[in-house]
């Protein structure tokens, strides 16, 4: 870690990216340094570098502890154990606080998504592959896309608005993180901020100024790389996947007022020959949210598959017992105990009061998790 605020007794910030320090990084001069972690894109944007320094500094606090209880323990048997945890709370946090706002109770209940409250679960499958699908990837898990705010903001530990900047000039430049305190503002920045609605519309920010380089005008287009790279990776269209998912594709305009507004489907049919060519990441934002769910029934169907994938065929899965990595009852009790809250809490330097529960979606909950899929 780098200790640049040891003297304020501050929490130490992630190392110094020097090997290839251009690679997904806007540098302003030679002596600037973006952040090395172990995510080559957690330099993608600002808030996604909190997020990992939280990460890290939570890896090193149960690295910390273990090693206080286990002095004959090397550090190679510590890091491990402390990636055990760490990788553990990080599944726990997305299945019990972020995916019930996404999904909603009814498809987390048809997909076998709700976690157990107790006991171990019993279901791991070897013929379930726990990898990421291709439809995942590149287009379902990117609806968070629609919800970037224009601004990043910064709020203080009593939970006050202090400032914003764009989002553009935050993107590949994380160097706000070099100004004492700065960590702790942005977090409680995506704490405060409510993230933007989930609809067809993506801020202008990533649509025309995606990593835009100083001095430039315009940057990339996030919406038109997420259909043109689905396109690159075979993802079939729309429709196959609403024939995947046993709802009946759409043949003519008229039958997709069912599902999207009017202004959509015109859209749709002014730039698509038919319903049979309409890109699932279009169609998959756009479409009307299911009922106590954020997203519509077929993205809401694949990313359910996903995740009861991710529970289902991962062997170290955190619930899984009788295996020797396996988790005892009594430390999985604990980790059944930890909410994001109390991550931010333990790894921050000021932040001393955070709601419990979110009622609504904030842009911290979306950053934290999607930083795996980025």
């Amino acid at each position: 870690m780098l200790p640049v605020f040891d003297q304020f007794g501050l929490k130490p910030l992630l190392p110094l990216k020097l090997e290839k320090p251009n690679e997904g990084c806007i540098r302003p001069g030679e002596d600037v340094y973006c952040f090395f972690a172990g995510e080559p894109r957690a330099n993608e944007n600002t808030a996604l570098c909190t997020i990992h320094t939280l990460m890290v500094r939570a890896h090193n606090f149960f690295a910390n502890q273990l090693a206080e209880i286990n002095p004959h323990w090397s550090d190679e048997t510590i890091f491990q154990e402390a990636r055990h945890i760490n990788v553990a709370v990080i599944q726990h946090i997305t299945y019990n606080e972020f995916l019930p706002m996404v999904l909603g109770k009814d498809i987390m209940e048809k997909n076998k998504l709700i976690l157990l409250k107790n006991g171990y679960l019993e279901g791991y499958d070897s013929n379930v592959n726990p990898g990421a699908s291709s439809v995942f990837s590149q287009a379902v898990f990117r609806f968070g896309h629609t919800l970037l705010p224009s601004t990043l903001e910064r709020w203080s530990k009593t939970h006050r608005y202090v400032g914003s900047q764009r989002l553009h000039e935050l993107l590949q430049q994380p160097y706000d993180l070099y100004k004492g305190g700065w960590v702790d503002s942005y977090i409680m920045g995506l704490i405060n901020q409510v993230a933007q609605a989930y609809d067809n519309s993506v801020t202008q920010e990533v649509t025309d100024h995606l990593f835009q380089e100083p001095g430039k005008d315009f940057g990339l287009d996030l919406a038109a790389l997420n259909i043109q790279r689905a396109r690159e990776h075979g993802v079939p269209s729309y429709n196959k996947w609403r024939e995947w998912c046993g709802l009946r594709p759409f043949r003519t305009w008229e039958e997709m007022s069912s599902i999207f507004n009017n202004q959509t489907v015109h859209g749709f049919r002014k730039y698509y020959s038919s319903p049979e060519d309409v890109d699932l990441w279009s169609a998959g934002v756009s479409e009307k949210p299911l009922s106590g769910s954020m997203v519509g029934p077929t993205f809401g169907c694949l990313m359910a598959r996903q995740f009861h994938d991710f529970r289902f065929g991962d062997r170290f899965w955190y619930e899984n017992g009788g295996w020797p990595s396996s988790f005892t009852l009594e430390q999985l009790t604990e980790i059944r105990k930890i909410k994001l809250s109390r991550l931010i809490c333990d790894n921050t330097d000021e932040i001393d009061s955070i709601q419990v529960t979110w009622l609504q979606l904030s842009y911290l909950k979306f950053i934290l998790i999607t930083f795996m899929f980025s």
